[in-house]
């Protein structure tokens, strides 16, 4: 008989980045910079790894070299052929938010980078939202249609 995990996508991006967190420490010790404006390429090796392998192949129910997710802190112009994380806000907004990456503002990751987008799924802007006003859903495609989807039933 399977057995499955259920977790909504505001659990699966808490623990991603949770995971991002608990690393800073170690990340110190070895030297490797983490910051925004001093990180390089080591650091988004490691954090694009983790991205891949804790959100996206939960999303998709399986390890894949590529996905069709928008990668951890990639600036896109446009959204129109691939999936993404949504990030909704507690704020009362019209505005429709993809999630880019985490950004430390006061503390660690406390902030999340978003790109402003319009109804074509276009880029208008980019923006950052406070984390603790956000929740998460994964906008999932299917042929020419984009499905809403706040929870996961991941096969364990």
């Amino acid at each position: 008989m399977d057995k499955y995990l259920e977790m909504s996508i505001n659990e699966l991006i808490s623990i991603f980045r949770g995971s991002l967190i608990a690393l800073i420490p170690w990340l110190d010790k070895a030297k490797i910079k983490w910051e925004d404006g001093v990180a390089y390429d080591d650091w988004d090796n490691i954090v694009e790894s983790l991205y891949q392998n804790i959100v996206c192949a939960s999303l998709v129910g399986e390890v894949l070299a590529e996905y069709n997710i928008a990668k951890y802190n990639y600036y896109y112009k446009d959204f129109t052929s691939i999936e993404f994380i949504e990030v909704k806000t507690s704020v009362e907004s019209r505005e429709q938010y993809v999630f880019i990456g985490f950004q430390s503002i006061s503390t660690y990751f406390d902030s999340v980078k978003v790109a402003i987008i319009n109804d074509n799924y276009e880029l208008i802007r980019y923006s950052n939202i406070d984390y603790k006003d956000t929740s998460f859903s994964y906008v999932k495609r299917l042929g020419s249609k984009k499905f809403t989807i706040n929870s996961l039933k991941i096969r364990l």
